[in-house]
């Protein structure tokens, strides 16, 4: 099944599913949505977990052992593997094709990958996949967008933000996710009475984005 990032915590209230594809290029997002279903994963009792990282040399043998081996300290695992490329190749789409056939009900598979073209979302094994557990699949926030990304995280984070405010914080950080998480948090505690104004940010908000020689000295 497909998952859109902001779908994943309700889905993972109602429970783990036995294998999960994470992918895309924007690190922070990627990253916050793995933690989501570790912290899910270990609430369901997969208090082990083994990470196996996906290069020139890796052995596919190794995740068929993985899935087949049982925890030694609790009664579930979670198997984390790391794909950058995100093309498991020839070997890796038999071996996740025949781990996808009937996957150990007592583990979860999270599967960790970079950007997947759409060739690849046609190939047998991402197909499997879709049918077997579910995919996330994390997108770059234009500067479009970016505005009501931003509005989101202050309202998460328990604030407001006054739109003059909102502006110049998409100004200031220019599309740095991780700084943009970062200032607000800043901003979280510096402005008590939970509102943000222009003069917060004019005060508080170092531009992220912008560096120059004397910066650099």
């Amino acid at each position: 099944m497909r998952l859109r990032p902001e779908q994943l915590a309700s889905h993972l209230q109602q429970g783990v599913a036995p294998v999960y594809l994470v992918s895309g290029d924007e690190t922070l997002l990627v990253q916050e949505a793995c933690d989501a279903i570790r912290a899910a994963c270990r609430d369901a009792g997969c208090t082990e977990r083994e990470v196996l990282e996906v290069d020139k040399r890796f052995n596919w043998d190794h995740l068929v052992a993985a899935g087949a081996e049982m925890s030694l300290f609790s009664d579930r695992k979670l198997i984390e593997l790391k794909l950058p490329s995100g093309k498991p190749g020839t070997e890796g789409s038999k071996s996740l094709i025949a781990y996808l056939e009937g996957p150990p009900s007592e583990n979860v598979l999270l599967i960790v990958a970079g950007k997947i073209d759409r060739q690849s979302t046609n190939s047998k094994w991402f197909k499997a996949l879709d049918k077997a557990g579910a995919i996330i699949q994390v997108w770059p926030v234009d500067a479009r967008e970016l505005p009501r990304w931003l509005q989101q995280r202050v309202e998460a984070a328990g604030m407001s933000v006054d739109f003059d405010a909102l502006q110049m914080l998409c100004d200031r950080v220019e599309g740095n996710l991780l700084a943009a998480v970062q200032e607000v948090e800043k901003l979280k505690l510096l402005c008590p009475g939970g509102r943000i104004t222009p003069e917060a940010v004019t005060e508080s908000v170092a531009d992220n984005a912008r560096y120059d020689l004397f910066g650099l000295v």
